[in-house]
């Protein structure tokens, strides 16, 4: 049973103190209590403690930009059916460098299929060639010691789905080509190139 604290025990309210109880006993049972003033200690109140967040000195909260995620992973997205234009090389005059396409993608893409779209003047011969495709620093092929032929990226290709590195935003991605001969003197060599993909976002 609750113990209580007895204090102000008056004399007078006909209790014997011989009756078996002790003046000297601090403490009485609910059935034993009469006449006295009961005190119940205090209970504590336990306080929240409220997030501290940092403050401008005029008390206000000052919000910063959420943290750029550790991994480029980013769950919950949406994929559409896009395309990326890589833009064309030209080759002409006795010119028989290769040429290095290069975009920047401001939203991340995958390369789903390549298309290579050439032409040639009518006194140009030869073949234009995949040297390599590169996202990032990574190439998208096995291996990049021979080149690949532009005819297996024309637009009227079956079977030419790739499944390509994703190109995150901000990540170089590169398209090299070249050609088996140089055009002649006034003679030109033109490359078109793009690719189908997933515009994520």
């Amino acid at each position: 049973m609750p113990e209580y604290q007895f204090q102000g025990e008056d004399g007078g309210a006909g209790m014997d103190e011989g009756a078996g109880m002790d003046e000297s006993m601090g403490t009485y049972e609910d059935n034993n209590i009469l006449g006295a003033v009961l005190r119940r200690r205090p209970q504590q109140r336990q306080v929240a403690r409220r997030p501290q967040y940092p403050q401008t000195p005029a008390g206000q909260r000052i919000y910063g930009a959420p943290p750029l995620p550790q991994s480029p992973f980013q769950p919950h997205v949406s994929r559409l059916r896009s395309f990326l234009g890589m833009g064309f090389a030209t080759w002409s005059d006795l010119d028989g460098g290769d040429k290095v396409l290069e975009v920047q993608p401001q939203e991340s893409f995958r390369g789903e299929r390549l298309v290579v779209d050439d032409s040639f003047s009518s006194g140009a011969a030869g073949l234009v060639l995949v040297r390599r495709v590169d996202v990032g620093t990574m190439a998208q092929s096995p291996s990049v010691e021979q080149p690949a032929p532009a005819a297996m990226f024309r637009p009227d290709v079956t079977y030419a789905k790739l499944d390509m590195q994703i190109a995150y935003r901000a990540t170089r991605l590169q398209v090299t080509l070249g050609v088996t001969s140089a055009p002649g003197a006034g003679e030109t060599i033109t490359a078109s190139v793009g690719f189908y993909g997933q515009w994520i976002r």
